[in-house]
């Protein structure tokens, strides 16, 4: 009896590591319309957002689901210590098959890239580091946009591009959702949507708790993703390995007076 027992229990065990590694590697890509302001005035901007890579290889069948969009945005942790650079070029290149502009955000493992520093490799493949910095452009259909990167890691001094007297979404990509709740209620007001990642969801997560997934921070929608790939070993259970969509569609608010 005691021997069947062991034998139902290790029998157990394996399936459980074999369903968590599963999950661990069974992409989903979701796509959400977020309304920024009451009124909607036609204005969209579609972002392909991916934070949390780690160690997995991108599935060229899950790039090829997201289309149409208008920006790229890798919200931190590219890449970790088990990562080579041949591994993270072959990532770029099947990101930079969506035809849009790139741009990363760092995260806390970004510094642990073995043979040349992460941000060296993605100047080679021409994507836009942002380092506590500001970049404008515009969404395929004319919607003019400003994406800040926030980052506490690399510590560069913050750069911000001249914009008060322009209207603009303007998105905010933070790897750490924490570093955004301590920012005073002033700065976060001056977003539209906020980006983050980091958490994994718990990656272990019992009951649904965790921090993960959408909510509203000083009436701002703040966004937490359960991130692409894993830390440690390649396990999830109450989680998944996600990349997102986001259309952000409405007004697009004045900067200045959000500013002021």
């Amino acid at each position: 009896m005691l021997l069947e027992w062991i034998l139902l229990l290790t029998l157990s065990g394996v399936c459980l590591l074999v369903y968590m590694m599963y999950r661990a590697g069974n992409d989903h890509i979701e796509e959400q319309t977020i309304q920024v302001d009451a009124e909607n005035s036609g204005k969209r901007l579609r972002i392909f957002f991916i934070s949390d890579i780690h160690n997995r290889s991108i599935k060229e069948e899950t790039v090829n689901r997201a289309v149409n969009v208008d920006i790229v945005v890798i919200g931190g942790d590219l890449v970790d210590k088990r990562t080579s650079v041949a591994k993270l070029e072959t990532n770029l290149r099947l990101l930079a098959r969506l035809d849009a502009p790139i741009y990363f955000v760092p995260g806390n493992n970004d510094h642990e890239l073995g043979k040349e520093p992460v941000t060296a490799v993605l100047n080679r493949h021409r994507i836009e580091v942002l380092s506590n910095e500001d970049t404008a452009g515009e969404s395929r259909g004319g919607t003019p946009f400003v994406l800040t990167g926030l980052d506490p890691y690399f510590l560069k001094p913050r750069r911000s591009t001249e914009l008060a007297a322009s209207s603009h979404l303007r998105i905010l990509c933070v790897h750490d959702p924490f570093v955004y709740y301590q920012m005073n209620r002033e700065e976060k007001m001056k977003y539209d949507l906020v980006l983050s990642g980091h958490t994994h969801g718990g990656q272990i997560r019992l009951f649904g708790m965790g921090p993960w997934g959408w909510s509203r921070v000083s009436s701002i929608p703040h966004f937490v993703s359960e991130g692409y790939g894993t830390s440690l070993l390649p396990l999830r259970l109450g989680t998944r390995a996600e990349c997102h969509v986001i259309e952000v569609v409405g007004n697009v608010k004045d900067i200045s007076k959000k500013l002021s």
